[in-house]
């Protein structure tokens, strides 16, 4: 594995617990130079002990398998057995997560701030699914608790983990407001994006720290895959009759065109402009973050992308699937091959299934069916999927996520589309 430079040790960390300690590595750089050997000894370790990869050898090890089958279900099953999950682990005010959890290796989380906002962001996706899943009483109860505790607020200069709150708030209320008239709905929805608006970065885009000033407004710069989820429940919320001022999509696509590189792969962030050959920005290092990227740049009309780099882009995530593989369930964030997370899992996985509309029928077919074959496979005997211990919040986001992607398989393979289909051909008007 290639060294990390101190530049870019903060960006990283192998637990983000130490962020503090890594963003201080340019004023320190004797310190800095312990952490990165403190670092080694970890990943050293949690390679040999985590899954059991060969991280001695990674052409090897991107074409070992994962852990062992967890339990064998069919797609129907898979999806009722995970509805029933989440149905099961609803909290009696209506939300999902804990908060409570802990296994020692989270990031870091202030309380109540950031736990507020996880506890907001996975509702939202846990609503989402059930409601593609057409299920109606924790989707009505999930429901009511977005409308009534959307008062999520950044917890510290540092930690703004309520973006993805608010991100995932406007997705889901946007497709909510398609089929329910409570008034509610829509003008919760525009409090949501008022708040991306406010917490976007000094240059457009979003990011989840800002460790260099603690502006109100973010001094550091976006990152893609949070910039990209945002760009995407922006064009939910258009679809939905929420339109946002020209001037203020145009900047954030042009953040997004500006992080994607020429072989496809996308910076972690526009921090790391000076380091595009840094082993995360590789499309291997990308391979969690790529598909959200061009989703959000194919839906809002981004010269930049087309049906053919996504089918192509579809080929390198299942050719490179290997390096998303071995992250997944690891403690430690970016400990593995190009600093891979594991909690981009099924972020990944859901927004490749988002693509399968733009690819050719035969292409559709094939992709499907390799999405599923990757989520079947892990889904726990309680019905759920998770990628990343996170505070009791990873079982509902990560089984979320899995169900909106099979169901997106399943229905991008039927012979009836669904009429949420379509979005291939609004993009051309969209900007």
């Amino acid at each position: 594995m290639s060294r990390i430079d101190n530049s870019s040790a903060e960006k990283f960390p192998s637990n983000h617990r130490a962020a503090r300690a890594g963003r201080n590595s340019r004023r320190f750089p004797l310190v800095a130079g312990q952490y990165m050997l403190v670092i080694a000894g970890v990943l050293i370790v949690a390679g040999c002990r985590t899954n059991h990869v060969n991280t001695t050898n990674p052409s090897q090890a991107a074409t070992q398998p994962s852990d062992p089958q967890v339990s064998a279900r069919s797609l129907p099953e898979a999806i009722a057995d995970g509805v029933k999950y989440l149905e099961q682990s609803q909290n009696p005010d209506g939300s999902w997560g804990t908060g409570t959890e802990t296994r020692g290796t989270e990031i870091e989380a202030s309380i109540p701030g950031s736990h507020e906002g996880f506890k907001f962001a996975t509702t939202s996706l846990a609503v989402m699914a059930l409601k593609q899943a057409g299920e109606k009483s924790a989707h009505d109860k999930g429901l009511e608790f977005l409308l009534t505790h959307g008062d999520v607020r950044r917890a510290t200069g540092d930690l703004i983990y309520n973006i993805w709150a608010h991100i995932y708030g406007v997705q889901c209320l946007a497709m909510e407001m398609r089929d329910n008239p409570d008034p509610r709905i829509r003008n919760a929805c525009l409090g949501q994006i008022e708040k991306m608006k406010r917490y976007q970065t000094y240059i457009g885009g979003w990011n989840y720290y800002d460790f260099d000033f603690k502006t109100q407004q973010p001094s550091m710069g976006p990152t893609s895959f949070g910039t990209a989820a945002g760009l995407v429940a922006l064009w939910e919320a258009k679809r939905s009759g929420i339109d946002s001022p020209p001037e203020f999509i145009e900047r954030t696509v042009l953040r997004l065109e500006e992080m994607r590189l020429p072989d496809g792969a996308y910076l972690y962030s526009q921090g790391m402009q000076y380091q595009p050959r840094h082993p995360a920005n590789t499309p291997r290092g990308s391979i969690g973050r790529t598909q959200s990227g061009n989703d959000a740049l194919m839906v809002w009309g981004s010269k930049k992308m087309d049906s053919e780099i996504i089918r192509t882009d579809l080929e390198t995530f299942f050719k490179e699937h290997g390096y998303i593989e071995m992250g997944r369930k690891r403690p430690w964030p970016h400990e593995s091959w190009y600093y891979t997370a594991p909690y981009y899992y099924y972020f990944g996985h859901y927004y490749a299934s988002r693509l399968l509309e733009y690819v050719s029928h035969a292409d559709r077919m094939k992709f499907a069916g390799e999405l599923e074959s990757v989520i079947l496979p892990h889904q726990e005997p309680d019905g759920s999927w998770w990628d990343y211990a996170m505070w009791g919040y990873h079982k509902p986001y990560g089984t979320a996520f899995a169900i909106i992607t099979l169901i997106n398989c399943r229905d991008a393979t039927s012979s009836v589309r669904p009429a949420s289909a379509g979005r291939a051909n609004e993009n051309l008007a969209s900007r």
